[in-house]
C-alpha cells in the first residue's frame, strides 16, 4: 500500500495537470494569472485546446505531465537518469537558442525531466512525512 504522502502528491499533481487542461476549456482567467507566476505563457510556444493556449508553455506542460506520468507509473529514483535528463534539457535549450527550436524537442526534454524528477520529489516528501 502506498503512503498518505505519496497519495497527496499524486492527487495534487493530478489536480495541477487537470487545471492546466481546464483553463482554456472553461476560460479560467484566474488559472492563467496563477500560472503566469511560473511561466512566460507565450501563445506561440504553447499547445492549444479549442483555439486557446494552455496557461503554460510546451516545456512546462511537458515537465508537469511527465512528472504526473512518472508518479502514476511508479518510476524508481535514478540519479543517473536525472542527470542525463537535465543534460538533455540543457542541450535542447541551447539548440533552441542557436539552431533549431522545435516544439517536439521542448516536449520530449520536458517529459524526460519531469519523469526523472518525480521519484526524487516523492522520496523527499515521504521522508519529510516519516520524520514528523
Amino acid at each position: 500500500m502506498r503512503g498518505k504522502a505519496y497519495l497527496a502528491l499524486l492527487a495534487g499533481s493530478t489536480l495541477w495537470c487537470l487545471s492546466i487542461i481546464a483553463a482554456p476549456l472553461v476560460g479560467a482567467s484566474a488559472l492563467y494569472q496563477f500560472f503566469s507566476l511560473i511561466c512566460h505563457q507565450d501563445p506561440a510556444r504553447s499547445w492549444h485546446i479549442l483555439g486557446e493556449p494552455l496557461p503554460v508553455c510546451i516545456r512546462c506542460a511537458s515537465i508537469y505531465f511527465g512528472f504526473l506520468a512518472s508518479l502514476w507509473l511508479g518510476f524508481p529514483a535514478n540519479a543517473r537518469w536525472l542527470r542525463i535528463s537535465i543534460l538533455l534539457m540543457f542541450t535542447e535549450f541551447v539548440l533552441a537558442r542557436f539552431w533549431i527550436d522545435a516544439a517536439i524537442l521542448r516536449s520530449v526534454s520536458g517529459i524526460v525531466v519531469g519523469a526523472a524528477a518525480a521519484p526524487f520529489v516523492r522520496k523527499g516528501i515521504e521522508e519529510i512525512r516519516e520524520s514528523m
